[in-house]
């Protein structure tokens, strides 16, 4: 089955409001095998909300609207849909007595234009809002089996209309089974990832690959929609072990989760520690994964060692080696991971220091440069990246390179 998704309200085009209610959706309705075509977004304009209305009933099954069910003159999403579709708006008694029942409970003052509200377009299927004053529902378009559901826009509404009324009516409505995985993919960008996948991608039906980028990752969809659920499976289960002989190296996860969640995860199986020394990331790698639940158990500590007094300090890094090859060198990195590792005493230890720039950068030292250096049981060494971009860039691929070099110290 195909869908569309309408979000409604001038205060979504004009960036005041978030709409993560499509996110919402999308997901929801992808989850149950149901393709969704389109993401559209109207303001609370008439002819507008009736010229995208009219494209989504050509070219889909169903159709979910958000927003424009409150009580002023400009929450008009009924209406229209009343007058796409040439029905006519009825009074609905069983919705205004909730909805006075509900100012009461809340020892508010009704208006008069909250019985707009109880106004709904003939043949509706009424659905009750526990969660605010304004009903949902379910509009059959006229001479087809297409629907329109009507949601609220706040999101707390939305979420109770659609997981109490219409998930099970949808699930009725679409016989086909959907199975996912989702690769997450580090260390490899989007444009070399698909370029790996190339010919998979090109000649794809069942299943679907496709590919999404941010923060560092690459996720990898791989998705079958069959009325068979096994097939659906066991389909994507073939095509995820392709992209694993291709790229298996750079994946650290086929449930989509993120790179330090996975990290704190195996730390804790493994019953190892870890300590950090940060100079350029300024905190941000031992932040990635202190956000992480359970990161308690396995995160002993982090220093902050951005001037070289700190080093010294802090790590008991020689003046020695700082002076003879400056803070951003092997040396320096490497008597950092040795103070931090000493200092608590964990099983692994990690350093970082490099110049993330704008200034700073020489031609034997560039901006861009970083050390990262590792020490676990009887391993030591730093390895020398170069990354290029701006200030952030530098210090989140340091950020990303790094997570990427423990995953693979525990993978080992």
């Amino acid at each position: 089955m195909i869908a569309g998704i309408l979000a409604v309200g001038t205060e979504l085009l004009m960036g005041q409001t978030v709409n993560t209610n499509a996110a919402y959706l999308g997901a929801q309705l992808n989850n149950m095998g149901i393709s969704v075509y389109y993401h559209l977004t109207v303001g609370d304009n008439r002819l507008r909300m009736k010229q995208l209305l009219k494209q989504l009933i050509d070219e889909c099954d169903l159709i979910f609207t958000t927003g424009g069910l409150g009580p002023t003159l400009d929450d008009i999403t009924k209406e229209v849909i009343a007058e796409t579709l040439g029905l006519e708006m009825v009074f609905d008694d069983h919705s205004m007595a909730r909805i006075k029942e509900r100012f009461k409970l809340y020892n508010r003052q009704m208006t008069e234009s909250n019985t707009r509200q109880a106004l709904f377009p003939e043949g509706s299927y009424i659905l009750d809002n526990d969660e605010g004053t304004a009903p949902a529902c379910i509009v059959k378009v006229p001479n087809s089996e297409k629907r329109i559901y009507v949601l609220p826009g706040p999101p707390r509404e939305m979420k109770h209309i659609f997981t109490r009324h219409m998930h099970a009516d949808l699930l009725k409505r679409n016989n086909m089974a959907m199975h996912s995985k989702y690769l997450s993919v580090y260390d490899l960008g989007e444009s070399s990832t698909e370029d790996a996948l190339l010919d998979l991608i090109e000649i794809q039906h069942d299943p679907t690959i496709a590919t999404y980028a941010g923060d560092g990752k690459v996720l990898v969809r791989v998705t079958s929609f069959n009325t068979d659920a096994k097939i659906a499976t066991e389909r994507v289960d073939k095509m995820v072990k392709e992209i694993y002989k291709r790229i298996g190296d750079h994946i650290v996860s086929d449930q989509g989760e993120n790179i330090n969640d996975v990290i704190v995860k195996k730390l804790i199986e493994k019953n190892l520690t870890i300590a950090f020394a940060e100079s350029c990331t300024g905190g941000k790698l031992i932040e990635s994964l202190i956000q992480v639940p359970g990161a308690s158990k396995v995160i002993n500590r982090g220093y902050i060692t951005y001037d070289n007094s700190a080093k010294i300090e802090d790590l008991g890094v020689s003046p020695d080696t700082l002076s003879r090859y400056g803070a951003v060198s092997h040396e320096t990195c490497l008597e950092m991971v040795k103070g931090v590792q000493s200092k608590a005493k964990v099983d692994i230890g990690i350093s970082i220091t490099g110049i993330a720039g704008p200034g700073g950068g020489t031609d034997e030292k560039p901006v861009g440069l970083v050390y990262i250096g590792v020490m676990f049981k009887d391993k030591c060494y730093t390895l020398e990246h170069h990354f290029r971009g701006d200030r952030s860039m530098i210090r989140q691929r340091a950020l990303n390179t790094t997570l990427k070099i423990i995953f693979d110290l525990l993978k080992e």
